[in-house]
């Protein structure tokens, strides 16, 4: 079903984005069909809980909204509340902590990190990751084609650190709801 309400919401921005020109839609198109391939070949091998694929549909929304929709003359990725709160750090902390659950459900069985700390570790450097490729894909982006506007260094950097506190948020719900892993037994006992 997340599925379908996933490839259904990329459709309708799509439209969207073509029909008011926006400068992003094509880049982002691309962008969602292969993190949705990406994420329904992962989702087979793993099996990821209904929690995490509702958070990775509401991530995949929220940046589709962002890069198509304007706000009083700017794009949502642009919109800043109270003169400090951005639309953009709100999706990536949000994103960064459906990521670094992704990861540690994906990674929590080879790794021995089914709880506690070790889980939360597994969290916090799964999510980053991600973060930081996200970043450079972005960096490479506003080189490369004139329409993306996703912002300069400044940007980059506090959305790494919205990125980190996603995780960390993450990995403290991770640790709250898991018991802390055993250690892997010796071959000898």
């Amino acid at each position: 079903m997340l599925a379908g309400v996933t490839g259904l919401y990329v459709a309708v921005w799509t439209v969207y984005g073509i029909g008011t020109d926006a400068a992003g839609v094509y880049a982002y198109l691309v962008w969602m069909v292969f993190a949705f391939g990406l994420m329904m070949y992962l989702d087979g091998l793993v099996g990821f809980s209904t929690h995490v694929l509702l958070m990775l549909c509401i991530v995949g929304f929220c940046h589709m909204a962002g890069a198509n929709l304007e706000v009083s003359g700017a794009i949502l990725y642009r919109q800043v509340w109270f003169g400090f709160i951005h639309y953009d750090h709100l999706v990536h902390a949000f994103g960064m902590g459906a990521g670094g659950l992704a990861v540690w459900e994906a990674t929590r069985r080879m790794l021995a990190a089914d709880g506690g700390m070790r889980a939360a570790v597994v969290v916090v450097l799964g999510a980053n990751t991600v973060g930081a490729l996200i970043e450079i894909g972005e960096y490479l982006a506003s080189l490369t084609l004139t329409e993306v506007r996703v912002g300069a260094y400044a940007n980059n950097m506090q959305d790494l650190i919205a990125n980190l506190v996603g995780a960390l948020v993450a990995a403290w719900w991770v640790m709250r709801r898991t018991e802390p892993a055993r250690p892997p037994r010796s071959p000898d006992r």
